[in-house]
């Protein structure tokens, strides 16, 4: 009877490992949007992007510190869905920085997650990267 409970124990304990271990869009390697003949992009491009971040570019006036880039990267997967967002905060001598003591970015991150529609030539996980000019203490460029 113990035998049949260990053995029993040890095939649950394994199958619910089994389980927990499915490989997730998210897990696989990752390759840029520029590799040969992935061309991962959103529905519309550059249009598309600065028009998501269209409103933030008017209203955020006064950011601090007032010169500097940021740069969002999003992982998308092969299928074409988000699975995170990685920034990069920089001020005008390349050193790391945070923007509005991190609020900023968190305002930017919500609206890159908004983003749907990420379209591929090849079924690969890719990331893409939105990157903004901070020049005067307002969002002065996207691209």
């Amino acid at each position: 009877m113990k035998q049949n409970l260990v053995l029993s124990i040890l095939f649950l304990s394994f199958s619910i490992q089994s389980f927990s271990q499915e490989n997730n869009d998210c897990d696989e390697p990752i390759f840029p949007y520029f590799a040969s003949g992935i061309n991962s992009r959103v529905e519309g491009e550059n249009p598309a992007v600065r028009k998501a971040f269209e409103k933030i570019q008017r209203s955020e006036t006064g950011i601090k510190p007032q010169n500097g880039f940021i740069t969002l990267r999003l992982n998308i997967t092969k299928t074409g869905k988000l699975c995170n967002v990685e920034t990069f905060q920089i001020d005008q001598n390349y050193k790391s920085t945070e923007f509005n003591n991190g609020m900023l970015i968190k305002e930017l991150q919500e609206i890159a997650i908004e983003l749907t529609d990420w379209k591929r030539d090849k079924g690969y996980k890719t990331y893409n990267l939105i990157r903004l000019k901070i020049k005067n203490g307002r969002i002065e460029e996207i691209f």
